[in-house]
C-alpha cells in the first residue's frame, strides 16, 4: 500500500470512528428525546369563535375576551407539554399516529378560567 492510499484509509477509518462516536454520544447522553404531540388548533379556535358570536356584546368586551382566551390557550399549551414532556404541533404539522392532545389542552384551559373567576385568587397561585 503506498502513502497516498494509506492516508485515505486511515482518514475514512478516522471518520467511521468519529461517526459512531458522534451517534453512540447522542443516542445514550440524551435521556429521553421529546415526543411530538398535536393539538387541533384550527378546531379550537372555531369554538371559541362560534361560542362569542352566540354570545354578542359589545366589540370592546369581545377583544378584551379573546385576549384572555389567548393567553389562557398558550398557558395551557405550555402546561400540557410540560406535564407530558412533549413537543405540541397543530394537527395540520403533524404525522398520523400522534397523540391528540386537544382534549386536554381544554380541560386545561377549562381549569386556568376558573381560577380566574375564583373568589379566592390568592388559593390559585402555583
Amino acid at each position: 500500500m503506498n502513502g497516498v492510499s494509506g492516508f485515505c484509509a486511515a482518514l475514512l477509518l478516522a471518520a467511521g470512528v468519529a461517526a459512531a462516536v458522534s451517534a453512540g454520544t447522542v443516542r445514550f447522553s440524551l435521556e429521553k428525546p421529546p415526543r411530538i404531540a398535536s393539538v387541533r388548533l384550527a378546531s379550537l379556535t372555531a369554538g371559541y369563535v362560534t361560542r362569542s358570536l352566540r354570545a354578542g356584546g359589545d366589540s370592546e368586551k369581545a377583544l378584551a375576551a379573546a385576549r384572555d382566551w389567548a393567553g389562557r390557550l398558550e398557558e395551557a399549551l405550555a402546561i400540557v407539554a410540560a406535564r407530558r414532556g412533549v413537543v405540541l404541533l397543530s394537527a395540520g404539522a403533524v404525522a398520523a399516529g400522534a397523540e391528540d392532545l386537544t382534549t386536554e389542552v381544554e380541560a386545561v384551559m377549562a381549569e386556568l378560567a376558573s381560577r380566574k373567576h375564583s373568589p379566592n385568587k390568592e388559593e390559585n397561585v402555583k
